[in-house]
C-alpha cells in the first residue's frame, strides 16, 4: 500500500489536500488516465491548476480474483489506510476525497473508523474532510459482484467481491450512517453513475449508486464503468466538475484555517489557487 505525492505535496504551506482512491482491480496510476495515454493523468492535471493543492494517489491490492493477487477485508484496509494518511499528515489541512467503484466504500468506512476513534488525529480527518467525489461507487452492492459470486469457485473470487454483493447488509449499513452523518459533518457530496455496459455488464446502475442523500443527485455519463474515471480533456465534465467543487469547498474552508491561524495574511483563496482558477464568479460573471 503506498500514498503517491502527485503534486504540491512536499509544499509546508499548501492550503488543502486531495485524495484520489481507485477501485476493484485498480491502481494509483492507470485508473486515472485512458489506456494507453499516460499523459492524460488528471491528478496532475488538477496540480498544475491548483499550485497550492496536494495532490495525492492512493494505492493499495484490491484483486477481484484471487489468481491475480491478494485482497484485504474493507475494514483492515481501512484502519490501514488511516494509519498510512496519518503518517503523511493527511487531516491538518482541508481534505477532499475523489473515489472510483469501491473506492467510494473504502473512504466512507475510513470516515466512520475516524469518527468513532479516540485517536484526536483520526478525528481530526473527519473535521476537515469537506468534500467527497463518488465515480460509479455502488453504495448498495453491485449486480455485477452479485454474479460473480455465483461463478466464484472457477474464479476464486476475494472477499473484495463478497463484499461487494448487491444489497449486502454491511453496505446498506455502511450506506445509512454516511447518509446521515455526512451533512451534519459539513461534507459536501457530489455523485456521477455510468450509462454505458462494460462487457455487456451494466457493473454500477442508477439506483446501486444513489447514497439516498437530500438535495444530492445523481449525475449520468455517457461513460461506462471503466471509462467514467478517465477524462479525456481538461474539457471533460468530470474535470471541469471536480475542479468547481474543489474550488467552491476547500478554498472556502482554507481561508477559515487560514483566518484562525494568521488572521491579517492574504486570503486562502489566492493562496489555494495562485491564479484565476479558484476566483469565485460574482454575480453576473461567467464561471466557465
Amino acid at each position: 500500500m503506498s500514498l503517491s505525492r502527485i503534486s504540491g505535496c512536499e509544499n509546508p504551506e499548501r492550503v488543502a489536500d486531495v485524495v484520489f482512491v481507485h477501485g476493484l482491480d485498480g491502481d494509483h496510476r492507470t485508473t486515472w488516465h485512458p489506456e494507453n495515454n499516460p499523459e492524460a493523468f488528471w491528478p496532475s492535471w488538477l496540480g498544475d491548476d491548483f499550485p497550492s493543492l496536494g495532490v495525492w494517489s492512493l494505492g493499495y491490492q484490491v484483486h477481484s480474483s484471487a489468481w491475480k493477487g491478494h485482497s484485504m477485508p474493507l475494514v483492515d484496509r481501512t484502519t490501514n489506510t488511516l494509519d498510512l494518511l496519518e503518517l503523511d499528515e493527511i487531516g491538518r489541512r482541508p481534505v477532499a476525497f475523489v473515489c472510483h467503484s469501491l473506492g467510494g466504500l473504502l473512504i466512507k468506512q475510513l470516515l466512520r473508523l475516524a469518527s468513532d476513534s479516540n485517536k484526536l488525529t483520526y478525528k481530526s480527518l473527519t473535521g476537515r474532510t469537506k468534500l467527497v467525489v463518488f465515480l460509479s461507487t455502488p453504495h448498495s452492492g453491485a449486480d455485477m459482484a452479485s454474479w460473480i459470486a455465483y461463478i466464484g469457485k472457477l474464479l476464486r473470487t476475494t472477499v473484495s467481491v463478497e463484499e461487494l454483493e448487491a444489497h449486502h447488509p454491511r453496505l446498506l449499513e455502511l450506506n445509512k450512517w454516511y447518509r446521515d452523518h455526512a451533512g451534519p459533518m459539513g461534507i459536501e457530496t457530489f455523485v456521477y453513475c455510468e450509462k454505458l455496459k462494460t462487457g455487456g455488464v451494466l457493473v454500477v446502475n442508477q439506483t446501486t449508486v444513489d447514497p439516498g442523500i437530500p438535495g444530492v443527485d445523481v449525475v449520468p455519463l455517457d461513460e461506462d464503468h471503466i471509462s467514467v474515471c478517465k477524462p479525456l480533456s481538461k474539457e471533460a465534465q468530470v474535470y471541469r466538475r471536480v475542479k468547481r467543487l474543489l474550488a467552491d469547498t476547500l478554498y472556502i474552508a482554507s481561508e477559515v484555517v487560514a483566518s484562525v491561524a494568521q488572521a491579517g495574511e492574504v486570503g486562502a483563496q489566492d493562496r489555494f489557487a495562485g491564479s484565476e482558477t479558484a476566483h469565485k464568479p460574482r454575480r453576473g460573471e461567467s464561471q466557465g
